[in-house]
C-alpha cells in the first residue's frame, strides 16, 4: 500500500500519512466528520447536510462554527488531507482520486472478488484479515444520533459480511479435510458471534475433526459460562447432542500443549490476480467443450501448488465438477503413470459407496486394462481374471485409449472434470507419452492444469535431442492451441508489505516487509518458512483479533540466508524423537502412511502421535487426502485422525521440507533407515509393492535384496507398456547384478552373478533389439 494517507475503521480510527500515524482526530468531531467523508469517497454533502448530521442540537452561527473547526482542524492534523478535500462555501467532500487507503474499502473489494463467480478463499481470506473488529468500534460523536445511526448501520451490515465470509472459508477448509486452518476462522467466527452456539458448534466441531478433542469439550464449557452469564439459559440441544458426541469418543489424554496455544501465522496467498486471470481463461476453454491443458511454471517455492489449489477449491465451491490430483516425486520409487494411477484411484475413493459405481458405464475390455495400472479394480470386479500383458507394441496405446474412457465417463453427467498434475518435470517419459494422448484425443469439458519447474537448461540448449521432453509436448501443444504456460514470479515489495499488514498491523509492517524482503527475496515458501521460523522462536506472538505482533525488533534477529538451511534450523529445534521420526518420514517418501511409518520406527504409539502432533502444529506436515473433495476414503481418514491416534496418511508440507530433511542425514544412516523402511513394507504387504522395495533396497545398497524386486518391476512396467520405465529398471538389474559379482566372495558367485547379468541382457536384446 502506497497510498498517501491511509485510514482504518475496523476496530476503532486509525490514521497513517507515510509512516507518521495521527492521532487526536476526536476533538471537534474531525474524526467522525473524517470517517464518513471517506466513506462516502467521490460524494459531495451540502453544509448543512454535514452539520445536521454531526451537531443536530447546534444552530445558526454555532453549527457552522463547529464545521469550520472541524475542517480546519482535519487540515492542521493531516496536511496531507488538503488535496484530497474538495471544499465551498455550499459543500465539502472528498475526491474520488483521492490517493488513500480505506480498509473498509478493500475488504468489500476482497468481498466481492472472493464471491464474484465462485467462493474464493484467497479473497475471502484477505477480507477477513481486514476486519479487525467493529466498524469505528469504541468511537462516539457524541450527541449525535444521526451520526450513530449511521455508524451502527454500518457496522451490522459489515459484521453480517464478515460472518458470512467466515462461514465460506470454514465449509471450504472442512470440505478439503484441512481442519487446522478450519479451526483457525471459526475462532475468528467466535470473537465476533460470542453468543452464537451456531458459531461455537462449528469451532467444536472442527476442532474435533483435527484431534483436538479436548479442546472441542472446553469450548463448550466456554458457551455454557457465556450463555448463563449473558443470557441466563443453557445450550440448545443441537449443541448438547454436539458435545455428548465428542465426549462419547474413547477417552484418550489430550496431548496439545496446552488448551489455549493458537494456530500458528496463515501466511495470505497474495499477488496472483494475474495467474487467476490465465487460470480462468483455461477454465473457460473446457467449459466450452474443448480440451486445454494450463501449465503453471515457476522456481521451487514459488508458490505453483498453492495457486492452483486456491482457485481449484473456489472452481469447486460453487460449480459441481470433478477433480482428480496426481503428483510426481523425486527421491522416490519409479512407477510408470504414477499421477494418472493416483488420479484413477481418487476416482474409486470419490465413489460415494466404495461399491465401484463410478466402473458400470465401462466395457469389460477397458476395465481389464485399466486393472493393470490399479489392481485393486480386481477386487471390485472380480470377474475382469487374471491380469494380462499389454501385447507389444500396439497394446500401449489401447491402455491409452482406456485411460481416456474412463475420464471421459466421468463428464457423462455433463458435470466437468479438471485433472490437476503436480510437480510434472519429474514426470517419467512414459507419463507424458499419456498426457500428450490425452491432451490430443480427450473430447468433453475437461480442463487439465499441471504445475511444473522450468528445465534449468532449456535457455542456451542447442541439441534438440537433448531438450525435456515436457518441453517438447508443451511447446507442440502450444503451437497446436492446447496449451497455454502462465509463469510465477518472485513477491514485491508491495506484496510482502501486504502480507506484514495482514499479520502484524501497519504499526509493525513496515519493518516485517523489510525484513521479509532482505531474507527470502520474494520466494513464498521462503516468506512462509521465515515467518514460521519467527514464530517458533517466540518473536512472533499471538495477539487479539487474529493479529500478531513482534516481541522484539527484528533487526537483532539472525537468520540462514540459505531457505535450506533455515528449515533444518527449525528441525533441528524440535525434541530429539520428533527429529527422529521427521527424519524416518523424508525417507519414506513426500505422502506416508501411518502403518508403515510406525511399523518402521519400532516406537511406542504414544510417542508417534506426541511427534506428529508436534509436526502439525509447525506446519512441517499435514493430514493427506487421496481424493480432492469428501471422498469416502478421505472421510474415513479424517475421522481416525479425529480420534487422536494418527492412523491416516500424511504429507511433509512441501518436497524442499522433505530435501531439506532428507539432507540432514549422513549417507549412511539414510541408508541404514531405507533398510529399515524396506523391511517394515515386506512385513506389512508382502512383495506387492515391488517398485518401492526395489526403490528402498537399492537406495540401502542391498543389491542382493533389491534384485528380485528390480526384476517384478520391470515385468509390471512391461505390462503396462511403459518401455522406458521398463529399461530403467533393467539398467538398475544390471547394475546391481555387475556390483553383486565385483564383489563376490567366491569365484562361483562371482560366476553365478555374472551369469544372471547376461542372461539379462541376452533378454533385453530381444525386447528392445
Amino acid at each position: 500500500m502506497s497510498s498517501k494517507i491511509r485510514v482504518r475503521l475496523f476496530g476503532g480510527l486509525e490514521v497513517w500519512a507515510g509512516e507518521r500515524q495521527v492521532a487526536g482526530f476526536e476533538a471537534q468531531g474531525s474524526g467522525a466528520l473524517l470517517a464518513y467523508l471517506v466513506c462516502n469517497r467521490g460524494r459531495i454533502f451540502p453544509r448543512d447536510h454535514l452539520t445536521g448530521l454531526l451537531w443536530p442540537d447546534r444552530d445558526g452561527d454555532t453549527v457552522r462554527d463547529a464545521l469550520g473547526e472541524a475542517v480546519h482542524d482535519l487540515r492542521s492534523r493531516l496536511p496531507e488531507v488538503e488535496s484530497l478535500l474538495q471544499v465551498t462555501h455550499q459543500e465539502i467532500g472528498l475526491s474520488p482520486r483521492a490517493d488513500l487507503w480505506l480498509d473498509v474499502e478493500a475488504f468489500e473489494e476482497s468481498l466481492r472478488l472472493g464471491s464474484e463467480r465462485t467462493i474464493d478463499p484467497h479473497h475471502l481470506s484477505a477480507a477477513v484479515q481486514l476486519y479487525r473488529g467493529e466498524f469505528l468500534a469504541g468511537f462516539s460523536a457524541g450527541g449525535s444520533p444521526g451520526f450513530e445511526g449511521w455508524r451502527v448501520g454500518e457496522q451490522t451490515r459489515l459484521r453480517d459480511a464478515a460472518v458470512a465470509a467466515l462461514h465460506h472459508l470454514i465449509e471450504s477448509y472442512r470440505r478439503r479435510g484441512e481442519h487446522r486452518f478450519g479451526v483457525h476462522y471459526a475462532r475468528r467466527l467466535v470473537a465476533i458471534e460470542p453468543l452464537s452456539e451456531e458459531a461455537h458448534r462449528e469451532l467444536m466441531r472442527l476442532c474435533a475433526l483435527a484431534g483436538q478433542r479436548s479442546r472441542a469439550l472446553a469450548q463448550y464449557d466456554e458457551l455454557v459460562r457465556l450463555l448463563r452469564e449473558e443470557l441466563g439459559a443453557d445450550p440448545l440441544a443441537e449443541t448438547r447432542q454436539l458435545y455428548e458426541s465428542i465426549l462419547s469418543q474413547v477417552a484418550r489424554e489430550e496431548i496439545a500443549a496446552g488448551l489455549e496455544e493458537p494456530v500458528g501465522p496463515i501466511v495470505p496467498l497474495v499477488g496472483r490476480s494475474g495467474a487467476y486471470f490465465m487460470l480462468r481463461e483455461g477454465w473457460a476453454r473446457a467449459l466450452a467443450g474443448k480440451v486445454h491443458l494450463t501449465a503453471v511454471e515457476g522456481a521451487q517455492g514459488i508458490g505453483k501448488t498453492r495457486v492452483i489449489k486456491s482457485f481449484l477449491d473456489a472452481t469447486t465451491s460453487r460449480r459441481r465438477c470433478g477433480v482428480l490430483k496426481g503428483r510426481c516425486y523425486e527421491l522416490s520409487p519409479l512407477l510408470a503413470y504414477q499421477p494418472f494411477i493416483e488420479m484413477l484411484r481418487g476416482a474409486l475413493a470419490e465413489d460415494a459407496e466404495g461399491s465401484g459405481q463410478v466402473l458400470t458405464p465401462l466395457p469389460q475390455e477397458v476395465l481389464k486394462d485399466l486393472a493393470l495400472l490399479i489392481p485393486e479394480l480386481r477386487g471390485l470386479r472380480p470377474d475382469l481374471g487374471e491380469p494380462e500383458p499389454l501385447p507389444r507394441p500396439e497394446g500401449r496405446r489401447r491402455l491409452f485409449a482406456a485411460v481416456g474412457v474412463f475420464l471421459e465417463s466421468l463428464c457423462r453427467s455433463d458435470d466437468p472434470l479438471i485433472l490437476f498434475l503436480d510437480d510434472l518435470h519429474l514426470a517419467d517419459r512414459d507419463t507424458l507419452d499419456l498426457l500428450g494422448f490425452l491432451v490430443s484425443e480427450l473430447k468433453g469439458p475437461i480442463w487439465i492444469v499441471a504445475a511444473y519447474q522450468p528445465d534449468e537448461e532449456e535457455e542456451g540448449q542447442e541439441e534438440e535431442e537433448d531438450a525435456h521432453p515436457l518441453r517438447d509436448l508443451l511447446q507442440r501443444g502450444e503451437q497446436e492451441g492446447s496449451v497455454t504456460r502462465l509463469e510465477l514470479e518472485p513477491l514485491v515489495l508491495p506484496m510482502l508489505e501486504e502480507i506484514a499488514e495482514s499479520l502484524a498491523g501497519e504499526s509493525h509492517a513496515a519493518e516485517l516487509a523489510g525484513f521479509l524482503k532482505e531474507n527470502t527475496g520474494g520466494l513464498p515458501l521462503a516468506v512462509s518458512e521465515l515467518i514460521n521460523y519467527l514464530w517458533d522462536e517466540g518473536i512472533l506472538v499471538a495477539g487479539e483479533a487474529g493479529q500478531w505482533k513482534l516481541a522484539r525488533p527484528l533487526h537483532e534477529i539472525e537468520v540462514p540466508e540459505d531457505l535450506d538451511e533455515l528449515i533444518r534450523l527449525r528441525i533441528r529445534r524440535l525434541p530429539n524423537s520428533t527429529r527422529r521420526l521427521s527424519s524416518l518420514a523424508a525417507i519414506v517418501g513426500q505422502t506416508c502412511d501411518m502403518e508403515l511409518l510406525q511399523e518402521a520406527a519400532d516406537e511406542h504409539a504414544k510417542v508417534i502421535e506426541i511427534g506428529l502432533e508436534i509436526l502439525l502444529k509447525r506446519w512441517l506436515i499435514r493430514p493427506f487426502a487421496h481424493a480432492w473433495t469428501g471422498g469416502r476414503a478421505d472421510e474415513e481418514n479424517a475421522l481416525v485422525w479425529a480420534r487422536g491416534f494418527r492412523r491416516g496418511s500424511f504429507e511433509l508440507a512441501h518436497d524442499r521440507t522433505r530435501g531439506a530433511m532428507y539432507g540432514e542425514l549422513n549417507p549412511l544412516r539414510r541408508q541404514a533407515i531405507h533398510t529399515q523402511i524396506a523391511t517394515a513394507l515386506e512385513k506389512l504387504r508382502g512383495d506387492h509393492d515391488c517398485e518401492a522395495l526395489a526403490f528402498h533396497y537399492t537406495v540401502a545398497n542391498q543389491w542382493e535384496k533389491a534384485l528380485p524386486h528390480l526384476q517384478r518391476a520391470m515385468d509390471r512396467a512391461l505390462a503396462m507398456g511403459a518401455e522406458d520405465t521398463a529399461e530403467r529398471y533393467y539398467d538398475q538389474t544390471i547394475e546391481g547384478l555387475s556390483r553383486l559379482a565385483a564383489g563376490a566372495r567366491s569365484a562361483a558367485a562371482a560366476e553365478r552373478w555374472r551369469g544372471e547379468r547376461d542372461a539379462m541382457r541376452e533378454r533385453a536384446a530381444k525386447l528392445w533389439p
